[in-house]
């Protein structure tokens, strides 16, 4: 697991956020999951599905959003010994109040990445409210009263402007969020190969 923080995120975030924003209103990119099958009407949304996911951050064709999958890529290029890498999803989530995501993995992927464009409202009376964490035995600050065995979360600081990646079967989860302001990231799954098929095809 390793982080970094783009100096220039106050010049790039407010076209980036608006990138989101706009591509959130466009069926082709917006998916949300609900407690019934696809399709079905009246379904209703599943708060603890991560947010709206907004997908395809390569595809959205505004130049903020090629330069943060661009340095996405980078950082998976470096982190990975310099192979070539190869982004097999991408995705905004926008959170709104009651939105969380549950403890979860990713598939098809060696390493996922996380970039905090807006952390949105902070909750005087939760602090942890909206907050990153990780639960997984493999992570030694997780696991401080015995190996193996997790009794802590590890919480990354993330900041506007701050990218995390970390190995994609590390199970992680975003506690509910209560604020006003929309909270924002974009996260990509890395490959070192290139896939065949669907991301998400059989599970989704």
């Amino acid at each position: 697991m390793a982080a970094t923080r783009f100096a220039d995120f106050d010049a790039l975030h407010p076209a980036l956020i608006d990138a989101v924003l706009t591509a959130e209103r466009d069926p082709r990119w917006r998916a949300v999951l609900v407690l019934e099958k696809a399709g079905m009407p009246g379904a209703p949304v599943f708060r603890g599905g991560c947010g709206t996911k907004v997908r395809k951050i390569s595809d959205w064709n505004v130049d903020a959003a090629s330069l943060v999958h661009a340095r996405a890529l980078m950082l998976a290029h470096r982190t990975l010994s310099r192979r070539p890498v190869y982004a097999d999803d991408s995705w905004a989530s926008v959170y709104r109040a009651g939105d969380y995501c549950m403890p979860h993995s990713h598939l098809r992927s060696n390493v996922s990445i996380v970039y905090m464009l807006d952390p949105g409202d902070d909750d005087d009376d939760d602090p942890m409210a909206g907050k990153l964490c990780f639960a997984d035995p493999r992570i030694d600050s997780c696991c401080p009263d015995e190996p193996g065995r997790v009794t802590r979360h590890m919480i990354p600081k993330m900041e506007p402007g701050a990218m995390l990646i970390f190995s994609s079967d590390y199970l992680h989860s975003v506690n509910p969020y209560r604020g006003r302001r929309p909270r924002i990231t974009l996260s990509w799954n890395i490959t070192l190969d290139r896939l065949g098929g669907r991301p998400g095809e059989g599970w989704e």
